[in-house]
């Protein structure tokens, strides 16, 4: 239903291509232009050569079913309907269905937005404590030649040079543990024999994130008082 070959991106590239999301965190807009058939940033060069900007806007958003965190990008059409259904539904309270209405590379293509499954309070806790993917530092690496796919940026923010988990990676594992009963932080630490989340091992990062999912389905009580030494530190 749903186009995989990213593994940041949700595309839906054919007529009647459809996914049930739920919206997380805040929407990052910025000026671009099609150029050479990609999505660039507007500068001054652009606005020398006669081109004019156009707004794009990524979400960060979860697949109800998998509760996988990809990055949807759409244009101001799509954004505006988004604004139409936040005001009447509430973003966080539902989780929607998006459908393509077009082929590839239609420029007449629109995309309906749809309430889809209404979520319980703890299912909305849920959602909402998954990691999310940092959209500005996502979009600021995009000029690196030697990795401007949003796979490369993946990989790179799971890893830095010292073996531990970059800062935003780990702040993603704190927000989702704190929604959790401190039991469950415990656990965590538990399993991968760490004492705070920082200390994680890049090579645990994937795991990790499956065991909190884990944890996640298992409740979403919010944290309990922190102990003598914290691990959110």
């Amino acid at each position: 239903m749903h186009d995989q070959g990213g593994s940041l991106w949700l595309k839906l590239a054919g007529d009647g291509d459809k996914a049930v999301v739920v919206f997380l965190g805040e929407p990052h807009p910025r000026e671009v232009c099609f150029v050479d058939g990609k999505y660039v940033e507007f500068d001054d060069k652009l606005k020398a050569q006669g081109l004019k900007p156009s707004l794009r806007v990524a979400l960060n958003v979860a697949l109800f079913d998998s509760k996988e965190v990809k990055v949807l990008e759409q244009g101001v059409m799509f954004f505006k309907d988004l604004v139409r259904v936040r005001e009447k539904y509430g973003l966080e309270k539902w989780a929607f269905e998006i459908q393509r209405h077009g082929a590839a590379k239609d420029p007449k293509t629109t995309y309906s937005i749809l309430p889809e499954h209404q979520l319980s309070v703890e299912q909305q806790k849920a959602f909402q404590a998954l990691p999310q993917h940092d959209l500005a530092k996502l979009y600021s690496g995009e000029g690196d030649d030697k990795g401007n796919s949003l796979d490369s940026f993946d990989k790179k923010a799971d890893a830095k040079g010292d073996g531990t988990i970059l800062p935003n990676v780990a702040q993603g594992i704190v927000t989702a543990l704190k929604a959790l009963p401190r039991e469950a932080t415990d656990r965590f630490l538990q399993k991968f024999g760490i004492q705070r989340i920082k200390e994680l091992p890049t090579s645990q990062v994937e795991k990790a994130r499956a065991f909190v999912e884990q944890l996640q389905t298992e409740s979403a009580a919010p944290a309990a008082d922190e102990t003598e030494v914290d691990p959110f530190a």
